[in-house]
């Protein structure tokens, strides 16, 4: 059995006794077809809002650094930045020893340290990172090299799309991913009793 959006988009529909697709009629699918299909992406979706650090959403970032740039733009799938992980790595060749960033709050960096963006001349290795509020990062001091700075993140899911498109939750949770699309409205299969 194949793992990929057509094979549980079957799934979601073979439970609900109707007749499932192939892959050459996948993409023009109508109807309960189409219902079945959303269902298992909001399915995706409902299971990465509920935690945002799933192990098989963890990425580790490498960035080459910029010589005199304070802020930096995280990658476009990021859910959630993990900052204690934000790291200059050992380069003996740009002086770098290798350290760990210390986090500070962003008011603290306007208060203290803003003033490096308009001066010059005041890069070095970074000591310290700082959450922008739009949800970017920037460092300080600046850099004065090229240094390479790493961290981990956690990746919001790729919206299934074509028929092979494979889930980034693994296999082995395949019916947690079926069974959420068939909770999803307006299917509920399942109603709740009341004893009463």
């Amino acid at each position: 059995m194949a793992y990929d959006y057509l094979d549980i988009t079957n799934e979601v529909i073979a439970r609900m006794n109707e007749v499932v697709l192939t892959a050459a009629n996948f993409t023009a699918a109508r109807g309960f077809q189409i219902q079945c299909k959303n269902a298992v992406n909001d399915a995706i979706n409902y299971v990465n809002q509920r935690e945002f650090g799933w192990p098989f959403t963890h990425v580790t970032q490498t960035e080459t650094l910029v010589a005199g740039q304070t802020r930096y733009t995280a990658p476009t799938n990021t859910q959630s930045i993990d900052y204690d992980t934000f790291r200059i790595s050992r380069d003996s060749t740009l002086g770098a020893a290798g350290n760990t960033l210390r986090i500070i709050d962003y008011k603290e960096y306007t208060q203290k340290y803003i003033n490096q963006e308009t001066t010059t001349n005041v890069g070095s290795v970074p000591k310290f990172v700082f959450r922008t509020p739009d949800n970017n990062y920037g460092l300080f001091p600046y850099p004065d090299k090229a240094y390479e700075l790493k961290y981990e993140y956690f990746i919001k899911p790729t919206a299934l799309a074509a028929a092979t498109d494979v889930p980034t939750i693994p296999e082995q949770f395949r019916q947690v991913i079926v069974v959420t699309a068939l909770f999803i409205p307006p299917f509920k299969v399942v109603e709740t009793t009341s004893f009463s």
